[in-house]
């Protein structure tokens, strides 16, 4: 049995409505391999341009995470694969951020294509924060606990 972030709920996963964001995504030739599939590393670019977008909707651009002391390092990813993806589908990148540690954010995504309830990838991510000058790792500040808590609606 898997503990921790990848202890997914619900059959093996997160449903949708356990996510408040997602953005949309459409498949670049460029992002598929001869199998003319998604290739795999290119999941991490949707997750991490998630993570990005996730910041926007909560009010937090990275320039002003950066302007108020803050920026994050990915420590850790595990990623499962169900399904495919091709070149032009357009994907749904669902994120969340599930634990807020003392210097750390867990974020979990899920991938499914637009429309569709198939899962095409899963993955649970540890970022830590860090100063941005000398990128040594920070307490999450206050703020932006109370901010994730917000807009999540949960307490974290």
């Amino acid at each position: 049995m898997i503990d921790g972030p990848l202890a997914f709920r619900h059959n093996g996963r997160f449903m949708k409505s356990d996510f408040k964001f997602h953005d949309t995504l459409r498949v670049r030739f460029a992002d598929t391999d001869l199998q003319g599939i998604v290739f795999n590393g290119n999941y991490l670019t949707y997750y991490d341009n998630a993570w990005t977008e996730y910041f926007r909707a909560m009010g937090c651009a990275y320039q002003s995470l950066i302007e108020a002391g803050v920026d994050t390092v990915l420590a850790r990813t595990a990623i499962e694969f169900k399904s495919v993806a091709k070149f032009d589908d357009l994907l749904e990148v669902y994120a969340r951020i599930s634990k807020i540690g003392n210097k750390s954010l867990v974020f979990d995504f899920e991938i499914y294509p637009q429309g569709e309830d198939r899962l095409v990838s899963s993955a649970a991510s540890v970022y830590v924060c860090v100063d941005p000058k000398t990128l040594k790792p920070i307490s999450v500040p206050a703020w932006l606990r109370e901010r994730i808590g917000k807009f999540e609606a949960v307490e974290l």
